[in-house]
């Protein structure tokens, strides 16, 4: 009785709410309990000898007087409460008058109901999870392969048995299946108002994003197959432009973004990601594992189209944003609801609809920042998905407009442009403290050669590797591995966030926006500080053999700064004289530049001869640096 009486409330969180109630029915729960509970007593308990029932009688008897006495006292005692107490202690049922107090179970769920839920776990701890670890285990591969060359025996092996994974798990029939399933669920989840979905499993939303991503990144074909992902569109949206309203995990929110990353860009969007992605050879549009040859991916026109031309009414899934708090059935999508639930709110009661092109373009620069809360190595992939995806959008007419409306928003474009100038300048001070570091290590192992006359010290370098023991080098040469790592993820980012400034600064409205007070100080240091380091002598300490095997292009940075800076320059010459709110802000460049504690009076006539010599820059650009005003005195 005690035990049914413990276990009785551990049930409750499976009967508390619809889900619950669909996924474990009561009924069943408590039959499979009784039986449990009848096998274990049954099995468990020995058959009493003839003393034992003579024992156990006149226990019987004892308990029988005991209980006749307790009567005879409580004669005149009027407190019914404790004679129903002593009456359960001293009776033998006192299990089944526990059981008659259970409540009452709810109405049971129709079979569609109670399928798809079912469904959806089964996906969880099945397709999804298996899918997961197979990604896991090729990303873990593919920087193995990179250490050990591809024709390693153990990485050979390994790619062998990533393939027999494969026949099983991307079969044809399972993944048209398991994407249509999908897209079924999603319908489902837009269906559902803001306070149910805020409380509904995010597993549920990790699934429907994570299981069309890994398809994608394992058979593109299968995607391109299937029907356009229009509903998981429709609910990234939904939850992403509510920030973290709806979606309280950044985890989550991640998912969601490397869906929009995987399945709605096209293979050359994502082709500075191409290094994370486990690739090999692929074969009838398969595309799994390592290796290179992107050329020939088979991707989702369709998907494509959606995502940059959902400004029309043609293929814009509106995403119905309910207002209200009108609980919604829990039921399946296509099934009827069960006697005792209330139907899901209709069109009018969930107020109005929000599209795709409203929600994505601040969803996105607003995940930029976001990012950080993934944890360090999980951030920097998380910004270049963002930095992507945001050059992708730019390329609409309609989206574009949106990042103009977000630019009128002064504080939510000031928190983002402080994020982005944050990220910049953290992967410049990174990227400027490693590459020093690369370039001894080459100097070391001779991969780099020096002037012994001219630079003694790096000379030195080489000398000591030379005279040290087999230990003392491989602990250098991991130390090697390491920064080498971090110094492609630091560059690449570096890249990409000045990508996204030379970018976001091409239309004048946004340009205006980062000329604002709380933002064009910040700015000049960045680009200045980028200017110091790639020019001069300090450019000299960064001088690498191979560059182009971290992803290192100094040229190509200094191009898009100076682009930058000839912006900014080209507004302070010309007739732009307003105050500063915004238009007329970057007037006042060259005194934020001489504010920077970076600023040097031959910086940027250096900079300009620099990017002459490199003829990477238009003439007029370059002029307009020669042209830039002197800072006024005590600026």
């Amino acid at each position: 009785a005690d035990r049914e009486a413990n276990a009785q409330p551990d049930l409750d969180f499976l009967t508390a709410s619809p889900l619950g109630q669909a996924a474990f029915p009561l009924d069943d729960l408590h039959r499979v309990y009784a039986a449990g509970e009848q096998t274990r007593s049954s099995s468990s308990a020995p058959p009493p000898d003839d003393a034992d029932v003579d024992m156990m009688a006149d226990d019987a008897d004892g308990d029988a007087e005991m209980a006749d006495a307790a009567e005879d006292d409580d004669d005149d005692d009027d407190d019914p409460a404790l004679r129903d107490a002593i009456a359960m202690s001293l009776s033998s049922g006192g299990a089944a008058a526990t059981k008659k107090k259970q409540p009452e179970p709810p109405p049971e769920f129709n079979f569609v109901t109670a399928l798809f839920f079912l469904t959806v776990r089964g996906v969880r701890l099945g397709l999804v999870a298996e899918l997961a670890r197979h990604q896991a285990e090729q990303e873990q591969l593919a920087h193995a392969a990179r250490r050990l060359g591809h024709d390693d025996p153990h990485i050979v092996g390994a790619a062998a048995h990533g393939l027999a994974v494969e026949a099983m798990l991307f079969d044809d029939d399972l993944v048209d299946d398991a994407l249509r399933f999908s897209a079924w669920t999603c319908r489902w989840l837009l269906r559902l108002p803001d306070d149910v979905l805020k409380k509904t499993p995010e597993h549920v939303l990790e699934d429907v994003a994570t299981l069309p991503t890994v398809v994608a990144r394992f058979r593109p074909d299968a995607v391109r197959r299937a029907e356009p992902l229009r509903d998981l569109l429709a609910v990234i949206a939904r939850c992403l432009g509510r920030k973290d309203a709806l979606v309280r995990s950044p985890h989550t929110r991640d998912k969601l973004c490397q869906a929009l990353f995987e399945c709605f860009l096209p293979p050359d969007a994502r082709d500075h990601m191409v290094s994370s992605r486990p690739t090999r050879p692929r074969r009838g549009g398969r595309r799994s594992g390592w290796g290179a040859d992107d050329d020939a991916e088979p991707y989702s026109e369709a998907n494509v189209a959606l995502l940059v031309s959902s400004a029309s009414s043609a293929t814009s899934p509106a995403v119905s944003v309910p207002m209200t708090t009108t609980t919604t059935t829990t039921s399946a999508p296509g099934s009827s609801s069960s006697s005792g639930t209330t139907g899901s709110s209709t069109s009018s009661e969930r107020g109005g609809a929000v599209s795709v092109v409203d929600a994505l373009a601040p969803a996105l620069l607003w995940l930029f920042g976001d990012a950080e809360r993934l944890g360090f190595y999980d951030a920097t992939p998380a910004r270049l998905r963002v930095a992507a995806l945001v050059r992708q959008l730019w390329t609409a007419p309609a989206h574009r407009a949106a990042f103009r409306t977000l630019a009128v928003d002064r504080s939510a474009f000031v928190t983002f442009a402080n994020g982005l100038l944050n990220e910049t300048n953290r992967t410049i001070a990174a990227a400027i403290e490693k590459l020093p570091q690369i370039r001894d290590h080459q100097v070391r192992t001779g991969v780099l050669a020096v002037d012994r006359a001219a630079d003694p010290e790096l000379a030195a370098l080489r000398d000591d590797y030379q005279a040290a023991d087999q230990a003392r080098r491989d602990e250098l040469d991991q130390r090697f591995d390491e920064v080498e790592r971090y110094l492609s993820g630091d560059l690449a980012l570096c890249t990409e966030t000045l990508s996204l400034v030379e970018l976001l600064t091409s239309d004048a409205a946004v340009a205006a926006a980062f000329g604002l007070p709380e933002l064009r100080s910040r700015l000049g240091g960045m680009l200045l500080s980028v200017m110091r380091s790639f020019t001069g002598r300090r450019s000299l300490h960064i001088k690498i053999e191979s560059p182009e095997k971290y992803g290192f292009d100094p040229r190509d940075i200094l191009t898009r700064v100076g682009r930058v800076v000839a912006r900014f320059a080209k507004k302070s010459t010309g007739r732009e004289d307003a105050d500063d709110d915004g238009g007329g802000a970057s007037a006042h460049f060259a005194s934020a530049l001489a504010a920077s504690g970076f600023f040097d009076a031959q910086l940027l006539p250096k900079t300009a001869a620099t990017l002459r010599k490199i003829r990477t820059l238009e003439p007029g650009d370059v002029d307009a640096l020669d042209r830039l005003p002197p800072p006024p005195r005590g600026a």
